[in-house]
């Protein structure tokens, strides 16, 4: 290679040093030197392509590094957005199993995650819920496993609590474990849905005890469990005695608010393993766990007796109600849950035919019993269709003179098997079943067109009284009913008069002002019956259309000698008669009362001193012998087929 042809860089080199280098390689003992010299060059060479080959790599290793810096940012830019777009969340947790990251995100709760678990402990802090629980949950973290969709409660002090379901993995460096990583999301919405949808599922959505379904799931895993151990278990079948007219005459709120304080005064005396529930209605059942004996059960049911008979405010006055008790006991009764269920129904039943507001054991004879009700009110609903229901018609008097001045109509069954029922036989079933009310429109329009045909035969029958149940005055058709009931029959106004109870006036005085005076105005007479026993208001009752007081028998029986019972008529009579009202008194069976109800001041009398219900022809008969012969004698006698009636019981209570 020619020295021209040498590297730069070693021409400058031997040029800076004064080497001529033609002259060099002429010189003696130089002669290996020019291929010293190339070698060299080539060096140079090689050297420079190496520098330039290297800046020329990490010309191209800088870019593509800060390529991969900009591809990781937008990288990490992109996950931004997605977490924040998204409900789910990723998470850390130390070998502790602590909460030391949460990526910063707003739930739907609206608190931050990250301030809300960071440093919480996953097993101490954390409410686990589903199935297993924490237990579960425990065994999963102790065995370093995986987990997903792991729903926990979480609560903070002064806030509600939220839940959030959380799926992780365990991390392992170098075989050691350092805690866990994984995601989560805020399902608090929907976690709280599913628990009302349960919520719904299993309790009473008015009273917040368990339901139906329940009640019997519970009674059953609380069988199950006594048999194992060999152990007893009660259930108290609870119905209110008075629940349908305060629910029909103050309304559904006020029935709701009744039932809702019966759940909680219940509630108020359970134990720990025991449970109330509601079937339905004012039907309430109670399980009593835990070995009660007949002792203990007792000291329960007398004071749940006691509790539920608390007054309470309703609509703005002051409600009193009773309740009847059933008691079954496992495995004495019944071995199964339908069957103990069904025997402490029975029980109840029984208790309400004892006269309410008690309680009462479940014994064998019950059930025959039962069977016999049940029968007889399937029978009551055809005898109604079948026309086996009679009207009897007891006389009421004038109490100086003795004149006839009116009639109360009574209804009968003349059964097919058993013969004729007095209403103390089928009334209480009729009010339980709800067969009361077309009852009821049947003695109406019965009533009425009785009278018309002894108008149509000359008779001039007086005025005649049909009593109205709690549920039939609060039916709002009542008024049609009985204007039709007149219409039908073509009978004026003015020979029917209605008789309503004193309590059902006063349960809702002013829904019962208004319907009174729509009956006024179609030109029937009121009558107020048990005037005395229920809760009175003097200024409602001075603005109610009435024209008539009826004393109830409770304080006639009395009468002369009890001075309560005579200080208490003589100020009804006295009320009366300053509201320019006509007084009767019902249940005269004396002469002596007869006579006391004389000096007071009564207007009517009605009993069996001056006559028992009649048939509608024996009825017929008293008062053509009254349109010929007057006034002056009473009739005290029974109809013929009536010898063995017991004392007058009214078409409804």
């Amino acid at each position: 290679m020619a020295p021209a042809a040498w590297h730069p860089t070693l021409q400058r080199q031997l040029q800076r040093v004064g080497l001529d280098l033609a002259a060099l390689a002429q010189a003696p003992g130089t002669a290996g030197l020019p291929a010293l010299l190339e070698r060299v060059s080539r060096a140079y060479t090689d050297a420079e392509q190496d520098r330039y080959l290297l800046e020329r790599s990490q010309e191209v290793a800088s870019r593509e590094m800060g390529e991969l810096h900009a591809q990781l940012a937008a990288s990490q830019a992109r996950l931004a957005s997605l977490l924040s777009l998204s409900s789910d969340w990723v998470w850390e947790q130390d070998a502790a199993l602590r909460f030391n990251y949460v990526s910063a995100h707003t739930t739907d709760v609206g608190d931050d995650l990250a301030a809300l678990l960071s440093g919480k402990h996953a097993l101490l802090d954390l409410e686990v819920q589903g199935e297993g629980g924490p237990a579960a949950f425990a065994a999963l973290v102790a065995a370093r496993s995986a987990f997903r969709n792991i729903v926990c409660g979480v609560r903070e002090p002064g806030h509600a609590r939220y839940y959030v379901r959380i799926s992780g993995e365990p991390v392992f460096v170098d075989g050691e474990f350092r805690g866990y990583r994984g995601v989560g999301s805020d399902v608090t919405q929907v976690t709280l849905a599913e628990q009302r949808v349960q919520q719904l599922a299993r309790y009473d959505v008015l009273t917040g005890v368990a339901n139906r379904s329940m009640f019997v799931q519970q009674l059953e895993h609380a069988l199950e469990r006594a048999r194992r151990a060999g152990a007893s278990l009660s259930v108290f079948f609870i119905d209110l005695d008075r629940f349908k007219a305060v629910n029909d005459t103050l309304g559904h709120d006020a029935g709701d608010e009744l039932l809702k304080t019966v759940a909680k005064r219940l509630t108020g005396l359970l134990r720990g393993a025991d449970i109330v529930g509601r079937l339905g209605g004012d039907e309430f059942v109670v399980l009593l766990d835990g070995n009660p004996d007949v002792t203990t059960l007792t000291k329960i049911a007398g004071r749940a007796l006691t509790e539920l008979a608390e007054p309470l405010h309703l609509a703005g006055r002051p409600i009193q109600v009773s309740a009847s008790v059933g008691i079954s006991r496992f495995p004495d009764d019944a071995i199964d849950a339908a069957t103990l269920l069904k025997c402490a129904d029975t029980a109840m039943y029984l208790a309400k035919a004892r006269g309410k507001n008690n309680f009462q054991f479940f014994t064998p004879q019950l059930a025959d019993r039962a069977a016999a009700q049940l029968s007889l009110e399937g029978e009551l609903r055809q005898a109604i269709q079948n026309h086996e229901l009679r009207l009897h018609y007891q006389p009421k008097f004038d109490v100086c003179s003795g004149a006839l001045l009116g009639m109360e109509a009574l209804v009968r069954w003349q059964h097919p098997r058993r013969g004729l029922l007095a209403p103390g036989e089928f009334i209480a079933l009729a009010e339980e079943s709800g067969l009361i009310v077309p009852m009821g429109r049947w003695v109406l329009e019965a009533a009425c067109r009785q009278m018309q045909e002894w108008q149509q035969a000359a008779m001039a029958p007086p005025r005649c009284s049909v009593n109205v149940s709690a549920r039939q005055f609060s039916h709002p058709t009542l008024v049609d009913e009985v204007s039709h009931a007149l219409k039908a029959a073509g009978l004026p106004a003015s020979l029917l008069e209605i008789e309503v109870t004193e309590s059902v006036l006063m349960a809702d005085a002013e829904r019962a002002q208004q319907s009174l005076k729509r009956l006024h105005a179609l030109g029937v007479q009121i009558a107020i019956d048990d005037f005395g026993t229920g809760y009175s208001s003097l200024a409602y009752l001075k603005r109610f259309p009435a024209q008539t007081l009826k004393i109830d028998r409770s304080f006639v029986d009395g009468l002369p000698m009890d001075r309560d019972d005579a200080a208490i008529t003589r100020a009804v009579i006295s009320l009366a008669h300053s509201l320019d009202m006509r007084v009767v008194a019902e249940g005269v069976e004396t002469e002596s009362q007869l006579r006391f109800l004389a000096e007071a001041g009564c207007d009517e009398a009605q009993g069996f001193l001056l006559g028992r219900p009649l048939l509608p022809e024996r009825m017929a008969e008293l008062m053509t012998e009254r349109m010929a012969g007057g006034a002056a004698s009473r009739p005290a006698g029974p109809g013929p087929s009536m010898a063995a009636s017991t004392a007058p019981s009214r078409n409804s209570p």
